[in-house]
């Protein structure tokens, strides 16, 4: 199984706090710590295991800088994901990914964010098993049968849809919402793509994996796909 990446939210305002700290739970990848007090968050910072801060850039004081930019130098966390609403002092960082987004913004954006973030730094690492022979890289965009040593090369949608899937498992999506996960299409776009490539998909996975229990569902336009370990 893969590791749990371990997220502190830094946000003043409690209800963007709760808002953003339930969007991500959603995602099976994720734990989230979250706070409205600058002591509390310089607790954690300090003494908490943490892969990525999600800062209010506008919330930041001197001393929070400070205390931040002294964690990259430590190399104590892997990654910003930041916002504002108006100016804000940049911090001093160049060792790190950051993405800075301004207000407003769409939950659904961030989070495509936050997830492009998570698989630039964190896939290299990732290892999901199906089975408990077979094995995903999303990474590598590769399933590999380590019981056959069959390997099946993904292209980078269907990669990315595997993925996807995997952390919304058991869990009914519209088609309309894959299309502006993965694509990035308007939701008024008619397309077979989303079709096409779950049918290849499936069709790796059965040819690498013949006992594999997956299913991709469609009914009334939802997906959602189930499988056993």
């Amino acid at each position: 199984m893969e590791d749990r990446v371990s997220i502190l939210i830094y946000e003043k305002n409690t209800k963007l706090n709760l808002i953003l700290k339930e969007q991500i739970l959603k995602l099976s990848v994720y734990e989230v710590h979250s706070v409205v007090n600058q002591i509390k968050f310089l607790e954690l910072l300090e003494s908490a295991s943490i892969d990525v801060l999600i800062l209010n850039f506008n919330d930041l004081s001197p001393e929070v800088e400070s205390a931040i930019e002294k964690s990259i130098m430590k190399n104590n966390f892997g990654f910003i994901l930041g916002y504002y609403s108006k100016n804000y002092t940049h911090l001093s960082i160049e060792k790190i990914p950051i993405k800075i987004l301004k207000k407003p913004f769409k939950i659904r954006e961030f989070l495509r964010e936050l997830d492009r973030l998570f698989t630039s730094k964190f896939l290299k690492t990732t290892e999901i098993f199906f089975m408990y022979h077979l094995k995903f890289l999303p990474y590598q965009r590769v399933l590999i049968n380590e019981k056959t040593k069959q390997k099946q090369y993904l292209t980078e949608k269907e990669n990315n849809l595997l993925f996807y899937f995997y952390n919304n498992k058991n869990i009914e999506i519209a088609k309309n919402d894959l299309l502006s996960e993965i694509w990035g299409v308007s939701k008024n776009v008619n397309t077979h793509t989303l079709e096409t490539h779950i049918y290849r998909l499936k069709q790796k996975l059965q040819k690498i994996e013949p006992n594999l229990s997956f299913s991709l569902l469609n009914q009334n336009g939802l997906y959602a796909m189930h499988f056993e370990n």
